[in-house]
């Protein structure tokens, strides 16, 4: 494709008193004597800024409005017909995050947001292993589970999570699990926000986990079963494997965690 670097034509141009212009003056005057030169231009008293000058304004429209170079159009024209190959992908992103030392995935299409650890709301009678309780993102309450419960995997490190008595309240079941601002925003460890819609139903979780590697592009060449011989953690929420950084890692079936959090919800 040929660049249209030619300078534009060099003609004079002058600002009158009723804003239009005369030739006697540079047409790049702003790169001589304007804000990019001298700033001896007389017209910066009323106009402040040459992007404020019609002198810069009539040599925008002459820039864009002068005649393509022979065979511009020709080309354009050809690659504009030419029918775009087939780059469909059967790839599949993912986000890697790891929960103790094991290493899992999520389909990213399930991801809403990722976010610093936030202060986790136990709710009296209800919360366990497994629900912790509710959370406060970006004003709206959420469900909070522990992957860490449902998958069978050592709870974050106590360090890491300050549990502290509501103010007030000398009852043990009414807590808080919280971070500084700072410590959250520091520390490796995060928070997902995913969701998942059946029908009209949409339904949201977050999963506090120990570490996010990003979001990963995965062919489907690279999947392979899991096989059912192996006893590492969350094989049962688990559709597929696959190699990453000299690591296996568990591709998680959304539906399953999701039908695996409404079964350990007390009723």
């Amino acid at each position: 494709m040929k660049k249209t670097n030619e300078p534009v034509q060099n003609t004079t141009l002058q600002v009158t008193k009723d804003g239009s212009t005369s030739e006697n003056r540079p047409l790049d005057c702003w790169r001589v004597i304007g804000v990019g030169g001298d700033r001896s231009c007389p017209e910066l008293e009323t106009y402040i800024h040459c992007r404020n000058c019609p002198v810069m304004a009539d040599a925008a429209e002459a820039f864009f409005n002068r005649a393509p170079p022979d065979g511009y159009l020709d080309e354009w024209r050809q690659v504009l017909e030419t029918t775009p190959e087939n780059t469909e992908s059967s790839g599949l992103s993912v986000l890697i995050f790891r929960l103790a030392d094991e290493w899992f995935s999520l389909a990213a299409e399930s991801l809403t947001e990722v976010t610093p650890l936030r202060k986790i709301h136990t709710i009296p009678h209800r919360s366990n292993s497994v629900f912790a309780g509710m959370v406060n993102v970006r004003g709206q309450l959420l469900l909070c589970c522990s992957l860490h419960g449902l998958l069978g995997l050592r709870q974050l490190d106590p360090h890491v999570l300050k549990v502290k008595k509501t103010s007030g309240q000398n009852n043990d079941d009414n807590r808080s699990i919280q971070l500084s601002d700072d410590a959250a925003i520091l520390a490796p460890e995060r928070l997902l926000v995913t969701s998942l819609t059946t029908g009209r139903v949409t339904r949201r979780w977050t999963f506090p986990v120990n570490e996010v590697a990003g979001v990963h592009r995965i062919s489907k060449e690279e999947l392979r079963e899991v096989p059912s011989t192996v006893g590492k953690p969350g094989q049962r929420f688990s559709s597929a494997l696959f190699s990453w950084n000299s690591r296996t890692v568990s591709l998680l079936d959304t539906n399953q965690i999701f039908e695996g959090i409404h079964e350990q919800i007390p009723s």
